[in-house]
């Protein structure tokens, strides 16, 4: 998730929180899910949300215009596994508003007990 919030990062200026959305087609652990979750809000010291776009809309964490919101949504839309146990394929995206959105495809390797990015392409930016 770090590499998607630091990519194109006027999106984060000034960002209240981070909603992180987990598709159904992502099959994470919960603990798994809380670890990542817990690590994002205590390196970008905001509050963590599990909220999608419209119920962000319907918390009010938006600014003036509701197509721009007041922190940033992540998804990760898909989960895709390799017949290597140790490589998998995701596709995530980061929304702030109508002109400010992201979406990546990300080769994800296990190095040393710890998944990392070991290559990504550009879906889709706005």
């Amino acid at each position: 998730m770090d590499e998607l919030i630091s990519y194109d990062t006027v999106l984060n200026t000034n960002m209240e929180y981070i909603s992180l959305v987990w598709n159904e087609g992502v099959t994470l652990k919960s603990s798994d899910k809380q670890v990542i979750e817990e690590s994002l809000q205590k390196e970008y010291n905001v509050t963590m949300y599990n909220y999608t776009y419209e119920q962000l809309i319907e918390e009010k964490l938006y600014a003036q215009q509701k197509t721009t919101l007041r922190g940033i949504l992540l998804t990760i839309e898909k989960q895709q596994q390799s017949n290597n146990p140790d490589e998998m394929t995701i596709e995530v995206s980061k929304y702030r508003a109508n002109e400010g959105a992201v979406a990546l495809d990300m080769k994800l390797a296990c190095q040393e007990g710890q998944w990392k990015v070991v290559e990504y392409g550009m879906i889709r930016e706005s």
